[in-house]
């Protein structure tokens, strides 16, 4: 198998490497962007042991905006969290101790993935114009903002939030909602968005459990219509839950667990919306 561990980046490495693209002036960081918008990241950056993956994650991010029109959105992160995971898994080596660890992230987002993390993660407005010399008509369907503290580059997403690095929170999402193979996984996550992603990654409460939170979405994915409302008061519903219950103790195990625990929201959230309209009658 593939010795991922071999490839880090500590967080002051990754600082200074960011520091490094903070004190370019604006014609350098330009030039900087447009090498990144044609996807030329110069393979020495990275060991050898990444080129392959590396090939396959950008080509995929290619494809996904040909065919979504240059557009940013949930559906690129699906597509390109999805490839990441099977380059990226257990399978090959790449397991949740790897997965795990920020100073294996930072190396990928900062050496390996760059241009990836920058183009779906500007820090200017102003960056996006520079980058569409060469990705025409690009939009992003969230709005770009400046990340407080980061001068030209987000950092919390290359490096310095361990729940907020881009391509480590893709990563999670799928792992966590793999049901067995990418088509049955792209099933039932195709209907989400990325308020989903932050509820499971950014907010995992006593920590991520991997059976449970796929029989979760699973479930979530048979609902008649699936809003965010929805799902997050379930995710705070089964925390509670989960102080004095053990979801895999219960009939039926995790997945009945998963649907009642829908279920009961669903329900909860029909009647509040029924009593609304008939206020208004």
């Amino acid at each position: 198998m593939a010795d991922f561990g071999r490839y880090k980046l500590s967080f002051n490495d990754a600082k200074n490497k960011i520091d490094a693209y903070d004190s370019m002036n604006d014609t350098e960081f330009k030039d900087q962007i447009r090498h990144w918008a044609m996807f030329d990241v110069p393979e020495e950056n990275y060991g050898a042991l990444y080129k392959d993956i590396r090939m396959s994650v950008v080509d995929t991010f290619k494809q996904v905006l040909e065919k979504n029109g240059n557009k940013i959105n949930y559906y690129l992160d699906l597509i390109v969290g999805i490839k990441l995971y099977e380059m990226l898994n257990p399978n090959c080596g790449f397991d949740v101790i790897k997965a795990n660890d920020d100073d294996v992230w930072r190396y990928i987002s900062v050496c390996v993935m760059p241009d990836l993390t920058f183009i779906r993660y500007p820090n200017q407005p102003s960056d996006i114009d520079v980058i569409r010399e060469y990705i025409p008509d690009l939009t992003y369907a969230i709005g770009v903002k400046t990340e407080k503290d980061s001068i030209r580059i987000k950092k919390k997403r290359f490096y310095s939030h361990t729940r907020r690095i881009w391509l480590k929170t893709l990563w999670w999402y799928i792992h966590l909602g793999w049901q067995g193979d990418a088509e049955q996984t792209y099933k039932v996550l195709e209907n989400n968005g990325t308020n989903i992603i932050s509820h499971f990654i950014e907010r995992p409460g006593r920590g991520y459990r991997e059976q449970l939170f796929r029989c979760m979405l699973y479930a979530y994915s048979l609902l008649p219509e699936q809003r965010d409302s929805i799902f997050r008061a379930a995710a705070k519903l089964n925390l509670a839950k989960c102080v004095s219950v053990e979801p895999a103790l219960t009939v039926g195990g995790e997945e009945a667990y998963s649907e009642k625990l829908f279920e009961e929201v669903f329900t909860k959230e029909l009647r509040e919306r029924d009593a609304e309209d008939g206020d208004f009658e």
